[in-house]
């Protein structure tokens, strides 16, 4: 069966965040606690992202499909804002795609649950540095995380390939430096 894995990160008014959070964040911290021990097995080694199915038990990529009419009305009242990060893949699901490219010690860096959360303008504040340090690669980090990413996303297109590894930390920024907060969720659309 075909489909399209999308993961996108909307900066938004602090008050859209408090208004999504009673919503969102309880789903996003169940699937944290649960998915600590399998997380753990990545970490070490014993857990491989390379295949389909351990990608999808471990990132839960539809865990927030049961809000995506409240999602599409936060990402479209808020598309025009400003910038935001937004990157899909037919038959893989990108967060999943920059897990693998960056590593467990690297992505544990990013909050919420691979791709999904909910941050205030301070959460937003006090995670830059982290995910800013996390995406900072040299010229050979580059080179392996993007032959990491396509090894997982086989079929990502070369723009959504660049954004996973090049917008990100601009959307953070972007979100800090005016004051909103961020709310991240992967989907995958009927």
């Amino acid at each position: 069966m075909s489909f399209t894995g999308w993961w996108i990160v909307m900066p938004v008014p602090g008050a859209v965040v408090a208004g999504a959070a009673p919503l969102l964040g309880p789903p996003i911290a169940a699937q944290a606690a649960a998915g600590r021990a399998a997380f753990e097995r990545w970490r070490s080694g014993a857990l491989d992202l390379r295949g389909r199915e351990e990608q999808y038990d471990l990132a839960a990529p539809d865990l927030l499909d049961d809000h995506l009419d409240l999602l599409y009305g936060i990402w479209g009242a808020h598309e025009k804002s400003g910038p935001f990060f937004a990157a899909s893949c037919r038959k893989g699901h990108p967060a999943a795609g920059l897990a693998h490219a960056l590593g467990p010690q690297r992505f544990a860096e990013l909050p919420g649950w691979f791709g999904n959360f909910v941050l205030t303008p301070e959460q937003v504040r006090a995670t830059l540095p982290a995910v800013t340090a996390a995406l900072a690669l040299d010229p050979a980090q580059r080179a392996a995380a993007e032959h990491r990413l396509h090894e997982v996303l086989d079929e990502i297109a070369d723009e959504d390939a660049a954004a996973l590894l090049d917008a990100l930390a601009p959307a953070w920024q972007c979100a800090r430096d005016t004051g909103r907060g961020l709310i991240g969720a992967q989907a995958t659309p009927c």
